[in-house]
């Protein structure tokens, strides 16, 4: 069984004829004369049939050498025409190398010779692929030649160590090894030829990479100081302006090499990009339409007129954009400049058709967004020209001045003054100022960076006036298509959501700037792969990044918790009202504590070194504010214990009313008198006061009252409980009570208890009792008296010397009263 197992390691992956040969060669060892042990039998070979076997196989082995004399045609058909081209690469490499050393200091020429070495790699690239899927078959099928060569030399040897052998079965077998062998040879050959071409064009990949690489990384800097950097005084250098001219117009043929398509077939490639782009477009105008009727009426019409409008400009910008991507792997910059201010203008109108939705009363006034647009389209238009920056310095200048002169003639008229609201009016006053420190700025010989300065302010306007509208549009689809009083938490959510959803979405149509600003997307690249030291903390954009997303996460998990707070007690009767309060304060304090902890960890600052500056101040902090922790943990108490919830009615020391909130560091009592008083909580936790709720809201009260002497007590008893079983907010369980309670010096005085519903109703229905007792005593006869008091002086007459406190009382008022008295 040794054979067997030896012809079976060929590789899985071996051609079916490989197989097949691998196959013949253990048929022939099966049909050897071999003895079978305990037997003592011989099978006899049959050598026609393994002729013909060998015949089959051989004729397999043929189409295989035909195919590797295919592949080394056609590598040495490819290998002629890279290996002249690689000449021409490598003096082109050179030719740019130079030209790129030359361009120091002017990225636009930088972009133009990264753009040619792109289109060289990509052409070189293009070359190479061909050969190398060759190379990768050539050493494919010299594996597989190996692996059976392997195998069929180890049978060969392993039959012949056991004596056994067929003269047509080792012929066979010889003559495929040798075939085998010359296989070997012509692949090797071909894989040789191969290697000798492609390893210098690898090598020239590479340095094309390398560079490549190289001045995309240097680019940040070059863009940086492109705009920083100045130059002379634009006035007093106007005689070296022919020259400076002439300098520019020489460099600007190598630049529209690639602003637009060249030959035909570019033109073609483009034109279809376009029109692939512009049906997408088309597509989704048409589906935003269909679905403008879930919106409400004015941001249903604000839709139907961006897409009739604005989204035209916007398809036309992006489909221009889309078509700016050549085949080489370029872009052409006359595309990416025509598409990039079209995408923005058509973002602008959306902008201020949105914002028109908000405010309607914005219908037919001028908008800053448009007025600001010409000035910038301008001066980005100036900036891919790249024109001298003395001469750009003076035509900006002129430009910004007259854009001043109309923006202010336009300011001073009193109806802009007086209806445009707040956002408008400070974004033409803001256009004003950026306007004046541009043509500063251009003054100064920072021409580039004036234009910069302005066109940063067009885009800061249009974001804000867009993230304004977009906030206001998802809160309207928010409210139409949420209940709130369903769906409180996911509305909670939603509101919270829309927020920084809009403003993000803002930010993300501020993405055509980055095209259409030369150098926009390198500076960017620049200020977010920054690092920025500020004491121990430091931070670069992306951690920037992040901890504004955790605050708007932070800040609508704290929304919908209150709202879900809110709405427990609800979903959960057993849940007391009063509680809610509390456990909303400390579920916000815990998810913004959260938040600094976390920050404070992105920002590195290390939280061991504040916990043991922390432990060293709390000795000290802990002494001036203990009054500050006695209440913070009094409160703590109070809300726990609920020995006090919001809604009870107590009374305190000089004070009584309905408790308003229980906080962490005070309670607020409202008074009768709509005062709210802030009652520290260790005042609560120490002193003695009465909760009348505390058991429920139903309370006792009582209402004195006293008649004559003489007058029948049970009656007035009587009529006493009558009185108190007709008041509405009185309970009949516990019934009202009434006793006669003492023999007063000028009254029979008598006390009315009574259970009222709710200690809201105790007052009114105090009041109303006592009304009623007033009218029902006189109906009866019963008298109410009074205090009165005789006066008896000793030896006086009894007409004179008597006086009565009663008759007294009934003399005007401010009038003498004389107590005659005999002397």
């Amino acid at each position: 069984m040794k054979p067997l197992r030896m012809a079976c390691r060929f590789p899985a992956r071996v051609p079916t004829f490989i197989a097949s040969a691998a196959l013949t060669a253990l048929l022939i060892l099966a049909s050897m004369p071999v003895t079978v042990l305990g037997a003592g039998t011989q099978v006899n070979p049959q050598d026609d049939a393994l002729e013909q076997i060998w015949a089959a196989r051989s004729a397999d082995l043929a189409d295989f050498i035909a195919e590797a004399d295919d592949l080394r045609t056609r590598a040495e058909n490819l290998a002629s025409p890279l290996e002249n081209g690689l000449r021409a690469t490598r003096a082109q490499f050179v030719r740019l190398s130079g030209l790129f050393h030359a361009s120091r200091g002017h990225p636009t020429e930088q972009l133009t010779v990264v753009q040619q070495m792109r289109g060289i790699r990509t052409a070189l690239g293009r070359s190479m692929q061909p050969l190398r899927e060759i190379a990768a078959t050539i050493n494919q099928r010299l594996a597989e030649i190996d692996a059976l060569k392997h195998d069929l030399d180890g049978l060969t040897l392993s039959s012949a160590a056991e004596g056994l052998g067929s003269t047509a079965g080792s012929e066979g077998l010889g003559k495929f090894t040798r075939d085998l062998d010359a296989t070997r040879r012509t692949l090797n050959s071909a894989s040789t030829r191969l290697q000798r071409i492609l390893a210098p064009a690898e090598i020239a990949a590479q340095r094309f990479d390398a560079s490549i690489t190289s001045i995309e990384q240097g680019l940040p800097k070059t863009w940086e100081d492109y705009y920083l950097t100045p130059s002379g005084n634009a006035v007093s250098d106007l005689t070296s302006a022919p020259l400076l001219l002439t300098e520019w117009a020489q460099s600007l043929d190598s630049r529209m090499g690639f602003a637009y398509p060249r030959t035909l077939s570019e033109w073609f490639d483009a034109a279809v990009k376009f029109t692939v782009a512009a049906l997408i477009m088309a597509l989704l105008g048409y589906a935003g339409l269909r679905g403008l009727w879930s919106l409400p009426a004015r941001w249903r019409k604000a839709g139907d007129s961006i897409i009739r409008n604005a989204w035209v400009w916007m398809g036309a910008g992006f489909s221009l954009l889309a078509a700016a991507n050549n085949e080489k792997g370029g872009i052409y910059f006359a595309f990416v400049l025509c598409g990039s201010l079209t995408l923005i203008w058509g973002i602008a109108a959306m902008a201020w058709r949105l914002r028109v939705a908000v405010l309607p009363g914005l219908e037919n006034k001028p908008s800053p967004v448009k007025r600001l647009f010409l000035p910038a389209a301008f001066g980005i238009v100036m900036l891919f020209s790249d024109l001298p920056t003395r001469i750009l310095g003076i035509v900006w200048g002129a430009v910004v001045l007259v854009f001043l002169v109309r923006l202010y003639i336009f300011i001073r008229q009193e109806p802009v003054r007086k209806e445009l609201p707040m956002l408008e009016r400070v974004a033409f006053g803001c256009a004003l100022a950026f306007g004046a420190l541009s043509l500063l700025v251009a003054v100064a010989g920072y021409a580039r960076l004036a234009i910069l300065t302005y066109t940063l302010l067009f885009a800061l306007v249009n974001t804000i006036t867009l993230g304004n509208a977009l906030v206001a549009l998802f809160a309207a689809a928010a409210a139409r298509r949420i209940n709130k009083e369903t769906s409180p938490v996911l509305r909670a959510v939603v509101d919270a959501v829309s927020i920084p959803a809009g403003w993000i979405l803002s930010l993300v149509f501020t993405l055509p700037w980055l095209w259409a600003i030369p150098g926009a997307n390198y500076m960017l690249l620049l200020v977010t792969s920054t690092h920025y030291d500020l004491g121990i903390a430091s931070f670069d954009f992306s951690k920037l990044l992040l901890i504004a997303v955790l605050f708007f996460v932070c800040r609508s998990l704290s929304g919908a918790g209150k709202v879900y707070l809110d709405h427990l007690p609800d979903r959960i009767p057993n849940v007391e009202a009063g509680v809610i309060p509390p456990l909303r304060v400390i579920l916000v304090y815990g998810i913004w504590v959260l938040f600094g902890i976390v920050t404070l960890t992105l920002v590195g600052v290390n939280l061991t070194s504040l916990a043991v500056v922390a432990g060293g101040l709390s000795v000290g902090i802990g002494f001036g504010m203990q009054n500050l922790f006695n209440n913070l943990v009094s409160g703590i108490i109070l809300i726990f214990g609920r020995s006090i919830l919001v809604g009870d009615v107590v009374d305190l020391p000089g004070a009584s009313g309905t408790v308003e909130a229980i906080n962490i560091r005070s309670t607020v009592i409202r008074t009768a008198d709509r005062a709210q008083i802030f009652v520290p909580n260790s005042t609560l936790m120490s002193a003695q006061f009465i909760n009348w709720t505390r058991n429920g809201r139903m309370v006792r009260k009582s209402v004195d009252v006293g008649v004559a002497y003489g007058t029948d007590t049970a009656r007035v008893q009587t009529l006493l409980l009558e009185i108190a079983a007709a008041q509405p907010h009185v309970r009949k369980a516990p019934a009202p009570t009434a006793a006669f309670v003492n023999f007063g010096a000028s009254s029979l005085d008598f006390t009315l208890y009574v259970f009222i519903d709710n200690v809201d109703n105790a007052f009114s229905t105090q009041s109303a009792i006592r009304h009623e007792i007033n009218r029902v005593f006189a109906e009866q006869g019963i008298e109410i008296p009074f205090p009165q008091m005789d006066v008896h002086v000793p030896g006086a007459g009894a007409e004179s010397a008597s006086v009565s406190v009663q008759e007294s009382a009934e003399k005007p008022e401010g009038e003498e009263r004389a107590v005659p008295v005999r002397s």
